[in-house]
């Protein structure tokens, strides 16, 4: 039984991709890297870029095996009622924290650099509220809403680019290649699993995309740009803040908005940055809203999924408290566990379950 009546086009599930991939990741990807590479992180970039882009094609080939079902129906086909029940869950409890995770990192963000001294159950809730409202309007209603947002979230992001190329330094990323190769690797593997990992979440939303004969084309496109820019981000963090400070603040690539100044005129539009960040971290996150209430209304054989909004919408709002105490122990403790919690769902389940299904399918032809 199909329970999303919804369907979204090629073009703005790609767009939901780019936003989804850019994220929260606009802000945070620059410290993130550098805190294990510091200013061999470029490279660090540079090589995940192809290892995740290949990460993604075992995630197309997976989702393709049958791609009118989701993740959570997939996973019963190809595992079985129990093991596959059992992997259902368990994409479900990541959906579920990710989309707590990405609230509580707008409350984080709003409370400490724009609105200070605001309660954070205030942010959450508006928060909230706003994911709430773009549920109810549905799938193909937020596809659309992303076309609007585009051109808006790529001028502040090209704007950023370019008002602060003067100011780069190429010699702040001097010398290159003297990381030790254990802190490379941590730093690729964040990388490949931090933005690339979490398109996971497009296992739930790639059934109802209108799929063009370039889809898989377009797929990989996004996710070009995608990593392209944030390595892009991540290169103007060094050479413009230097490899100190691109580590130590975790909001980078908001405080390299601040460093915007032509001619003492055109300044202080840091919130600019903090737009376009807003933006895309909110398609983020309804997309993980959505993921888990369309994938419990699925695995529980709810006739809809639209009864379960305002209940997750309320474990939402405690969760995002919980999942952390206070930013200091999101920055310090959680980015080094994340990482391979994204391996585990972006990876190694999508591998596994690839060779189970090839595996099941060569003994049935054998047979």
């Amino acid at each position: 039984m199909m329970l999303e009546k919804d369907r979204i086009s090629t073009a703005q599930m790609v767009i939901l991709g780019l936003f989804a991939f850019i994220g929260d990741m606009a802000l945070v990807y620059p410290s993130v890297m550098t805190a294990n590479a510091h200013q061999d992180a470029w490279i660090a970039g540079l090589i995940s870029l192809p290892l995740g882009i290949g990460m993604i094609f075992m995630m197309v080939t997976v989702a393709n095996i049958d791609p009118n079902k989701t993740i959570i129906e997939l996973s019963r086909q190809i595992l079985g009622k129990w093991l596959g029940g059992a992997v259902a869950l368990y994409y479900l409890y990541f959906y579920l924290i990710a989309g707590s995770m990405y609230i509580r990192e707008i409350e984080d963000f709003m409370c400490t650099q724009i609105y200070e001294g605001t309660p954070g159950g205030v942010i959450r809730g508006m928060s909230i509220i706003l994911l709430v409202y773009g549920m109810r309007l549905g799938l193909e209603t937020l596809g659309r809403a992303s076309q609007i947002f585009l051109p808006l979230f790529v001028i502040f992001l090209i704007c950023l680019m370019v008002l602060l190329f003067p100011q780069v330094q190429v010699e702040r990323i001097y010398p290159i290649m003297i990381t030790p190769f254990p802190d490379m690797l941590h730093a690729v593997m964040y990388g490949v699993f931090y933005p690339f990992g979490e398109m996971c979440v497009f296992f739930m939303v790639y059934p109802y995309a209108r799929k063009s004969g370039t889809i898989n084309r377009d797929i990989f496109a996004c996710i070009f740009v995608g990593a392209l820019t944030l390595n892009l981000i991540l290169i103007l963090s060094l050479t413009v803040l230097g490899v100190y400070f691109s580590e130590h603040n975790f909001y980078a690539a908001y405080i390299l908005a601040r460093k915007i100044n032509i001619a003492n005129f055109l300044q202080r539009i840091e919130a600019l940055m903090a737009t376009a960040w807003i933006i895309s971290t909110y398609f983020k996150t309804v997309l993980y809203f959505y993921a888990f209430v369309l994938g419990s209304a699925q695995f529980l054989k709810l006739k809809s999924y639209r009864p379960l909004i305002f209940p997750v919408a309320f474990l939402l709002y405690g969760l995002s408290q919980l999942v952390s105490r206070n930013i200091i122990f999101y920055i310090k403790e959680i980015p080094a566990y994340w990482v391979d919690w994204n391996m585990t769902y972006s990876f190694v389940l999508p591998l596994f379950m690839l060779i189970v299904f090839k595996v099941r399918k060569r003994l049935s032809r054998g047979s």
